[in-house]
């Protein structure tokens, strides 16, 4: 009994301070005539607003908040330059614990700059970055004054300054003087930048790759301008060589006798074997399946290997690949190949052994492969069998510019290349032959993007008969001319087999809204052909479709009618991927 009773007198204290709590009034506070950041620091200056629910006020204490609150206001707007608000208030008590507490505020005129001294001393002065800098500074005279803008443009400038080696920079002046009789503002900001450190000596932490090769990721020099860019661009471009696990930049501190920073980069290697699984499955070839396997570093000076093997229902294929870097490795390299390929389709069945070397360079937003192929083709076109082996030199260009990986709003994808062959150069036929590939997303609003793709391609030859299989155009399917089989349209024989022919020409719109982050769905019109004769009509497919958003691409599902057939049969297709 004695230890039940101050059990019971503490549950008793607890419900008690429960209803106290569940009776403290509660107030809702009302602000108008303002909008947008002033009235988002004046709710977070007014006590009241932010002690609106709290379990312990009181009848008292509101009254105490609601009367402070003018000045409250006063302080919240005069960093925006408004010193002169008026501003009426009201208390109303509804009913229970219920309070209303409403200001009108009429912020008034508001206090504008008067003069601006604004200057910046030392070796910035010069410094194109910081001149693109001042001609945005957000503060002129004339404007208002906007102590939120003032102080963001120093926090700026400081930034800046550390970001390209200004480190002794500070401000000699910075001041503002609000005379409120003539009701101006004067602003006075003087910078003085100092002088500009340099790059010093870089120390490049690893012990798998030789430092010369490593040296050439850098874009600076010992002695060039500090520059943080420079310093990511290294780093992005060591983690983007695939040679490294995790790459950190350490500049350390300025040494001000010789006025250059030293940088520390530390590296962790990637695994020497790398391996990969993967399987899925579109209408275009069926179920499929790749197995990868990969050696980032195969040595000490950074050559790459790596082999594919993909299985489908039109298929399969083996590929090799032996990269070497040259020059600047992030941008030029030299690649070895080779590969082995059946493939079996309802037009044709082709067996290729290929193999061949090819020099890629990149150039900004381009990138351009010079290659030569050896190409051993057996294939059978219409139930006839032949052999033909080429020669072929080729050169590639293709631009990508895309705003993200996924959920693209504006992007742009071109693809060009030429191959040919000639008989006095080891080919059986003569040949010459071109493509250009164009896709192009554009925003219609937050919700809405227009996706617009086209392919052009022609073949100059003497000898269209021994073309091999894998070179003649075939359009239809999921990412050609929707509606249609894979590869089912073409110039035919006199039996009815589709037979390829010289010409592409393909052209698709597709508009796109989305449901949700993950879910939207789609209207598109197709149209294209392969032909001999650029004269002959195109086919057209249109439909509906629905996407769902993966992380390595759309899963797309569509139902396309082939509105140039009779009847306007209709197909599903289904196909995943990147946008570009």
């Amino acid at each position: 009994m004695r230890a039940t009773l101050p059990r019971l007198a503490l549950f008793v204290l607890c419900l008690l301070q429960s209803a106290v709590l569940l009776a403290a009034p509660a107030v809702t506070v009302n602000i108008e005539g303002i909008s947008g950041e002033l009235l988002t620091n004046a709710q977070q200056w007014l006590t009241i607003y932010q002690q609106r629910e709290h379990p312990l006020l009181t009848e008292g204490r509101i009254d105490r908040l609601f009367n402070k609150a003018d000045q409250e206001i006063e302080n919240a707007l005069q960093p925006y330059g408004y010193y002169r608000p008026h501003i009426e208030k009201s208390l109303i008590h509804k009913s229970g614990e219920q309070w209303v507490a409403t200001y009108r505020i009429e912020p008034g005129e508001p206090l504008r700059i008067a003069t601006l001294d604004w200057r910046i001393d030392g070796d910035a002065v010069d410094d194109k970055v910081f001149q693109k800098l001042w001609g945005t500074f957000p503060l002129h005279e004339g404007n208002i004054l906007n102590q939120a803008l003032y102080e963001q443009s120093k926090h700026d400038l400081l930034k800046l300054a550390n970001e390209r080696g200004y480190f002794d920079a500070e401000f000699t002046t910075a001041r503002i003087t609000i005379d409120l009789k003539s009701y101006s503002a004067d602003v006075v900001l003087h910078f003085n930048s100092g002088r500009r450190y340099l790059f010093g000596d870089t120390e490049l932490n690893q012990d798998v790759l030789d430092d010369g090769l490593l040296h050439r990721y850098l874009s600076y020099h010992k002695g060039d301008p500090y520059d943080i860019d420079k310093l990511l661009d290294l780093q992005q471009g060591l983690m983007g060589s695939d040679y490294f696990e995790s790459v950190e930049l350490q500049p350390q501190s300025p040494n001000h006798t010789t006025g250059s920073v030293p940088v520390v980069v530390n590296m962790t290697p990637r695994k020497r074997n790398r391996y990969t699984l993967a399987f899925g499955y579109g209408t275009d070839t069926g179920p499929r399946g790749k197995l990868g396997w990969a050696v980032p570093r195969v040595n000490r000076r950074g050559h790459r290997f790596e082999s594919e093997y993909s299985a489908s229902g039109i298929g399969n294929s083996l590929n090799l690949r032996y990269r070497i870097p040259i020059r600047d490795p992030r941008r030029e390299e030299i690649i070895f190949n080779g590969g082995l390929a059946n493939t079996r389709l309802e037009t044709s069945e082709s067996r290729i052994a290929t193999v061949g070397a090819s020099l890629l360079q990149v150039q900004g937003p381009w990138q351009e492969t010079l290659s030569l192929n050896y190409h051993n083709e057996v294939y059978t076109i219409a139930n006839v069998e032949r052999h033909t082996i080429l020669v072929m030199p080729g050169i590639s260009v293709s631009r990508h510019i895309s705003s993200r990986y996924v959920l693209v709003d504006q992007g742009l994808l071109l693809n060009g290349e030429v191959r040919g062959g000639a008989k006095g150069a080891l080919s059986d036929i003569n040949f010459f032959q071109g493509k250009i590939h164009v896709k192009g997303i554009t925003s219609l609003g937050e919700k809405q993007r227009l996706i617009t793709r086209g392919t052009f391609g022609g073949t100059n030859t003497d000898n269209f008969d021994r073309l091999p299989a894998s070179l003649r155009f075939y359009t239809g399917g999921a990412q050609t001319v929707r509606g249609y089989r894979y590869q089912s349209l073409g110039p035919t024989d006199s039996q009815g087999n589709v037979i390829g022919g010289k010409y592409l020409l393909i052209g698709s719109a597709e508009y796109e809204r989305r449901i949700n982050q993950d879910w939207s769905w789609a209207l598109f019109i197709d149209g294209g052909n392969a032909m001999n004769d650029l004269s002959t009509p195109l086919k057209q497919g249109a439909g509906i479709g629905v996407r769902w958003q993966t992380p390595v691409g759309p899963l797309r599902f569509d139902i396309a009618w082939a509105i140039s057939e009779p009847g306007n049969p209709k197909r599903p297709h289904i196909s995943i991927g990147p946008d570009l």
